[in-house]
């Protein structure tokens, strides 16, 4: 059994009196309206949040070519890439995947 000791010191509450506080209709003029008329909401998104989004988008993009990649063809790239013979320099990979996130294409597909 849990002991609660301090149990017969807390005060109760009253419940009608506290919702009497609360649903009197009367409204504090200090506070400001919750929708001023005219107003609009801005939404201001950061360079790198920006560049994330992007990054999203190309990667299931990307993931979705790769689910639809022939069993051949991945036979065959497995084949080309095997080891440390890779055709294409980490470079030219570098920029083709900068590129496509940046929307340039730059030839690379």
């Amino acid at each position: 059994m849990i002991d609660f000791p301090n149990l017969p010191n807390v005060s109760s509450v009253n419940r009608a009196g506290a919702a009497r506080n609360h649903l009197t209709g009367k409204k504090d003029a200090g506070l400001p309206a919750a929708n001023p008329p005219g107003a609009t909401d801005v939404v201001q998104i950061s360079a790198d949040a920006a560049l994330k989004g992007r990054l999203s988008a190309f990667s299931t993009a990307l993931a979705k070519e790769m689910i639809t990649l022939s069993p051949e063809r991945l036979a065959q790239l497995r084949e080309q890439y095997a080891g440390d013979s890779c055709p294409v320099s980490s470079a030219d990979i570098a920029k083709a995947i900068v590129a496509r996130i940046d929307g340039e294409g730059g030839g690379y597909a």
